[in-house]
């Protein structure tokens, strides 16, 4: 008898839900050292897409619905406790970045633009950014808040990378998942406690896994094997499961999509006590762990 089979009901459940508007879809998300989850929302069938802020605890929409004046080739690139930082494109078949936007995390509120320098990194207050002129990059600092420009250092790249290196990640409260392949030592193990709900032989990928207080968490794709076009497809379904370290019981189960190509890592975090997942592409769920 496996450890599964001692679950009586479920102990979580999902705290909070926030859905895309019809058509839309999640495309990337980002998250504030202080709690705020920000993300964009994209419908591909139109080519647009804007921006959200969602308050972590609580699940609170703070705003939405926030865009700027490129619809479609933009994308988010870091999130602090003040500043959501978004670049545009050189060019739409070519992902280099150019332009820097910042919005308000709190408000969403757009507070500066500077088009034609690229990010590339804060520190100490002040944004750093290059900018390619006559065959060669010249290297800004600017003011985080109030998009002015505070000193051009030219071409001096070696100084600019050497304060890169002083950079501390200071989030300190967001938690990842640890990708765990066949290969690992514990990958025997974890397979066996997930033997009543996985079938390891049609396993695909790794087996993605956090530990936060009482919960195992574990996410894997598994091959699709009860539709003949499916399973010739290679077609994959990803799961969620969230296993009692004390009583081995099952706390929580989901599907996160429930058709997927190829495996997709990295598919939930935490942050201090929320775990944060996206199901279908559509639906962000936030279920609090402590």
């Amino acid at each position: 008898m496996g450890i599964f089979s001692r679950i009586k009901t479920s102990k979580l459940k999902p705290s909070w839900r926030f859905s895309a508007t019809k058509g839309a879809m999640i495309w990337r998300l980002l998250i504030s050292p202080d709690g705020t989850l920000v993300g964009e929302e994209r419908d591909p069938e139109v080519k647009t897409g804007s921006l959200f802020g969602i308050d972590i605890p609580s699940g609170e929409t703070i705003w939405r619905g926030v865009t700027i004046d490129e619809p479609w080739w933009f994308s988010t690139a870091k999130a602090t406790p003040e500043n959501l930082y978004i670049h545009r494109f050189r060019k739409p078949d070519m992902p280099e970045p150019l332009g820097i936007i910042t919005l308000d995390t709190k408000t969403g509120a757009q507070r500066w633009e500077q088009p034609d320098v690229a990010m590339l990194f804060e520190y100490d207050g002040k944004v750093y950014a290059q900018r390619e002129a006559y065959g060669r990059n010249e290297f800004f600092s600017i003011d985080r808040v109030s998009g002015e420009v505070l000193e051009a250092f030219g071409s001096e790249r070696e100084n600019i990378l050497a304060l890169q290196t002083l950079i501390v990640e200071d989030d300190t409260e967001s938690f990842y998942s640890l990708p765990i392949s066949p290969n690992d030592s514990i990958f025997n193990e974890i397979a066996t406690t997930l033997a009543d709900v996985m079938n390891v032989a049609e396993l695909r990928g790794t087996i993605d896994f956090s530990e936060f207080n009482n919960h195992l968490i574990f996410s894997y794709h598994e091959r699709i094997t009860n539709d003949a076009n499916a399973a010739i497809n290679n077609v994959l379904k990803n799961h969620l499961v969230i296993l009692s370290k004390e009583h081995g019981e099952i706390e929580y189960q989901d599907v996160l999509n429930s058709e997927t190509p190829y495996p997709v890592p990295d598919n939930f975090f935490i942050h201090r006590s929320t775990l944060i997942y996206v199901k279908e592409k559509t639906t962000i769920v936030g279920i609090a762990l402590a």
